[in-house]
């Protein structure tokens, strides 16, 4: 909506498209909609819109559209090119509580991550918590990695850093492993010590098994990590530290560096998604399989399953599933099969998950009616 003649568009929706066909759903589950097919715009399908500011005397461009999607509770994203301090001028009046996005200083392609990646969200195919592990060696990067957790944070990235994100109360090992996993992306600082140490070489070998993706900082003079399964290299210049000071463990990046590391990070989280949720389907239909029973991959990425004359859908979530989750997504299935089901299964990967999670999701099961399934326990239960 609004200025929909502008340059970054074309670019949004390429991006937006190719990430959808990277998650391995077809493109005809979603309407591209504006003034000129507005009628076509239903409250009854999840919707994401964006809306280009533009500077107006009288009355700005697809108002009372905007009134209806707001009234629909869609979710809205208002993209003005001047500084945020400009916004209210730049967009209608029921657009000026929302959080916005300015494109001034932004690189195209940063610009485009950021929008496409809030639309996957919108529509619950990446998840709205961006929630990034920094792997790294204390005694070789420190500085570096605390520099990275606030820029990210400041980026609005759920960082874990193992010295700043534990409570002195919880057990160590064991919050860290739960967090590495429900992390989308890993920051790997790769320096000349860091598989020296045993427990980044654990968080290597983990992050491989859950197949989260890796975004390898490499320092100068020093190799690309070997055995990182879904991973994309950024090899640092000794000019990308301030002051040259890369052997220095409290040795700082320069800003630019900082954004390539956002963008490198924001690039891979819907990759990795399509990476988990494969897995976790995979692993499903195989067992399904096995065990005869008939199980069949819709195009929207839900599992159908038809087990003892009972139609169920089996939805493979990410990370560690949670009371919204299943709101969601019953509202969502609900929406597409229109109550012609008998269950709603979310199904997730339990490695590494605290006991008292566990629990949690068991509490869930027995008052929800979305019931969660561990893959661990799939073969068990499609037996009987």
């Amino acid at each position: 909506m609004g200025e929909i003649e502008h340059k970054i568009l074309p670019k949004i929706k390429k991006s937006f498209f190719e990430k959808i066909e990277e998650l391995g759903i077809s493109r005809t589950f979603f309407k591209l909609i504006d003034r000129s097919n507005f009628e076509e715009y239903t409250d009854a399908n999840p919707a994401f819109c964006i809306y280009f500011g533009q500077q107006s005397t009288t009355s700005f461009l697809d108002e009372t559209l905007v009134e209806s999607l707001v009234k629909d509770a869609t979710l809205l994203l208002p993209v003005i090119d001047k500084n945020l301090s400009e916004f209210n001028n730049l967009v209608p009046s029921k657009l000026q509580n929302y959080n916005g996005l300015s494109l001034l200083g932004l690189e195209v392609d940063v610009a485009v991550e950021q929008i496409v990646n809030n639309a996957l969200e919108a529509f619950n195919l990446l998840k709205s918590k961006r929630r990034v592990f920094v792997s790294y060696k204390r005694s070789d990067s420190s500085g570096v990695a605390i520099q990275l957790y606030e820029y990210l944070e400041q980026h609005n990235f759920d960082v874990f850093l193992d010295t700043h994100s534990i409570r002195k109360s919880e057990p160590f090992q064991d919050e860290l492993w739960q967090r590495m996993i429900d992390s989308d992306v890993v920051i790997l600082l790769s320096t000349e010590n860091y598989l020296e140490s045993e427990w980044t070489q654990q968080e290597l070998t983990n992050a491989n098994l859950c197949s989260i993706g890796l975004v390898q900082v490499v320092w100068p003079e020093f190799t690309v990590v070997q055995g990182a399964q879904l991973s994309e290299v950024l090899k640092l210049e000794v000019s990308d530290f301030i002051s040259n000071e890369f052997r220095n463990v409290t040795g700082k990046l320069k800003e630019n560096c900082l954004m390539k590391i956002v963008q490198f990070t924001e690039a891979l989280r819907a990759r990795t998604l399509a990476s988990r949720q494969d897995k976790l389907i995979s692993t499903f239909m195989q067992y399904a399989e096995k065990f005869q029973v008939t199980a069949t991959l819709s195009s929207h990425k839900f599992i159908e399953l038809e087990k003892n004359g009972e139609k169920s859908i089996v939805v493979p979530a990410l990370g560690i599933p949670k009371a919204l989750n299943c709101e969601e997504s019953q509202t969502l299935i609900k929406a597409i099969y229109q109550d012609q089901l008998n269950q709603i299964f979310i199904l997730y990967d339990e490695i590494h998950i605290r006991d008292i999670w566990l629990r949690h999701l068991n509490w869930l099961n027995e008052h929800l009616p979305v019931k969660t399934k561990e893959i661990g326990k799939v073969s068990e239960w499609l037996a009987n």
